[in-house]
């Protein structure tokens, strides 16, 4: 760890977060506040990827793009299309609210979501809103939230196509149709995955594979200056082939016949309405739907049929009442419902009322964000979170320092509350409390820019098994802290340095022991030289020593270095090749499980 520290002092004399470019004036974001905002008005901490920044990695699912996010653990029990999730400042998977275009879209029977299937084909940016953030968005969002936005169709009509093949099997074609006419917008894509795998067991020798087709489309119509209308579609089916997991030896195993099945719906349609220069509707109704099949003819215990689905509808009100002041407000009424075929059949809701304030004092030099936010829940009844955040913008010296506190909290999930001989009716919800401080700094116009991030959350009446009557109860706590901290370096016109690191204290407060898979070092590091036709992008990561509570033992320490290049060849073509895992690592993300090797892929991309 000593010898860790001393190659680390450097970034964090010049630390920025991972990224962000915070520096740059033009970056909006969404997520933080319910609206447009500039980057540098965000009273929380935000981290951007830019659709750029994931095409210059070519790689083809979310879980290639947050493995390299220091302030976050992305856990996968196997290769493409196992389970994949993401522990964010040392929240569970389930403390964390996942968002399609602002949409829920977290399973309702576990609260966790699985990133496996997530192709980034349509993505525009990620927007990682880090802290507490019940007070906007309600359960879930205990940790963090991740929204991921996907693109719209704009200027003239156009076709992309891509292709790319490697290890594994591997191979992936997809289609974009999209354009702009007048007031209309639209975007079709389609594609396909398909690769052999490796052994989602570590150990074991019969290669897992995965199938994934998807289609998607937005659309968008502007009848006039005062209203707009966007719906937005999204289906894919996936098939996975899985492994066993052999509880007495604490690891994954061979089974032969373990298939997961898969069908995912998502359905959106969201009108905004300016009454006035001052006054502004959205109204988005929306359907998430998702259908589970678990087929293993070799045991009794591997399958099984979950249907679940989240419905809602959101009203929200902007008020522009002056250059310096805007006022959010809002109801939200949600139904999830679940189906595990012969354990359970339920659906619950939620009403919320909301309210934010957003006040610019000091010549726009100092940002207020102070937001409430009231949730009636079907099981466990009321609850009101809040959060406060300030910015002071020091501009003559390039300084910004920032900090907030809020509360969050997050809903029984389905499972904890009917699942046969496990759920509990009684249960409370899991709440938390989080405060935050951090300072961004400019050091070299346009060439260095700074950050450090301190925080500190507690946890109260977390979910977990009663180890006297095992089933579910509220009989767990946890304290977690730690600092994030990076740099960006423009080292030339064309060489760029990002870094970034993440010391994370975790406490189990009834055990007291780290909590599970939370590792205290994780430092990602990325180069980038950039000509008029070519780039080439090289990517480190290191994960330090985890505590996996599923196998009972410490997981290794591990390094990667992956390494990206794009050709254009010209306006219509570009040709790109990637490696992974360079140097062949052994390493574990989820004790037992096993991950890819070196790897290679090369494919082009076509645009008419």
């Amino acid at each position: 760890m000593n010898r860790l520290w001393f190659i680390l002092l450097p970034f964090l004399m010049i630390s920025s977060a991972w990224a962000e470019e915070k520096a740059k004036l033009e970056e909006i974001v969404v997520s933080a506040a319910r609206l447009q905002e500039s980057i540098e008005e965000t009273t929380s901490d935000v981290i951007v990827i830019r659709d750029d920044e994931i095409k210059k990695m070519n790689v083809q699912f979310i879980p290639d793009v947050l493995r390299k996010v220091p302030e976050l653990n992305l856990v996968q029990n196997g290769g493409p299309g196992t389970a994949a999730a993401v522990l964010l400042r040392g929240g569970s998977s389930a403390h964390t609210l996942i968002m399609i275009d602002g949409i829920k879209v977290n399973n309702t029977a576990t609260g966790s979501f699985d990133f496996s299937g997530i192709k980034v084909d349509d993505i525009e940016r990620i927007e990682i809103v880090k802290g507490p953030q019940s007070t906007i968005y309600g359960s879930e969002a205990m940790a963090g939230v991740i929204n991921i936005i996907t693109k719209k169709g704009q200027d003239k009509p156009g076709i992309d196509l891509s292709f790319d093949a490697g290890s594994y099997g591997t191979y992936n074609p997809a289609l974009t149709v999209s354009g702009a006419i007048k007031a209309v917008d639209y975007r079709l894509s389609t594609s396909y995955f398909s690769t052999d795998g490796i052994s989602a067991a570590k150990n074991g020798e019969e290669r897992d594979g995965y199938r994934n087709a998807s289609i998607s489309g937005k659309f968008g119509i502007r009848p006039s200056e005062k209203l707009e209308v966007e719906i937005t579609g999204k289906y894919s089916y996936d098939r996975t082939e899985l492994d066993g997991f052999d509880f007495f030896a604490s690891e994954a195993v061979d089974d032969l016949n373990f298939v997961q099945r898969g069908n995912h719906t998502m359905l959106s349609g969201k009108a905004k309405l300016c009454l006035s220069s001052t006054w502004e509707h959205i109204i988005t109704l929306s359907h998430v739907g998702e259908v589970l099949t678990f087929r293993d003819p070799d045991t009794d215990f591997n399958n099984a049929d979950i249907v679940t689905a989240i419905d809602s509808i959101d009203w929200q009100h902007n008020f522009y009442i002056s250059d310096n002041y805007i006022l959010t407000t809002g109801a939200e009424y949600r139904k999830e419902s679940g189906e595990n075929k012969g354990n359970f059949d339920k659906s619950l809701d939620n009403k919320a009322l909301y309210l934010n304030n957003k006040l610019k004092l000091l010549q726009e030099t100092l940002v207020v964000n102070a937001g409430l936010r009231y949730d009636d829940h079907e099981t466990f009844g009321n609850k009101t979170t809040y959060r406060f955040g300030a910015l002071y913008n020091i501009k003559h010296i390039s300084l910004i320092l920032k900090g907030s506190y809020g509360t969050g909290f997050r809903a029984p999930a389905l499972n904890e509350l009917f699942f046969p001989f496990y759920g509990s009716k009684n249960l409370k919800s899991e709440e938390t409390t989080s405060w935050e401080i951090g300072l961004e700094k400019g050091i070299v116009k346009d060439r260095v820019s700074v950050s450090l991030t301190y925080f500190s959350q507690n946890f109260e009446n977390l979910i977990d098994t009663d180890p006297l009557t095992f089933t579910a109860a509220n009989i767990a706590k946890a304290e977690v802290k730690g600092f994030e901290a990076g740099a960006i370096l423009k080292m030339s016109a064309n060489l760029n340095i990002k870094a970034g690191y993440t010391y994370l204290d975790t406490k189990d407060k009834t055990t007291g022991q780290r909590l599970s898979l939370r590792p205290k070092d994780k430092l990602s590091v990325s180069a980038e030289f950039s000509a008029k036709d070519i780039s080439v992008v090289a990517d480190y990561i290191f994960v330090g020593q985890r505590y996996d509570s599923s196998v009972k033992r410490d997981l290794s320490s591990y390094s990667l270095l992956n390494l990206s290049s794009n050709f254009v060849i010209n306006k219509w073509l570009t040709i790109f090749a990637r490696i992974n895992n360079l140097f062949d690592a052994d390493y574990e993300e989820a004790g037992g499980y096993g991950t890819p090797g070196f790897s290679a892929y090369g494919g082009m991309r076509v645009s008419l």
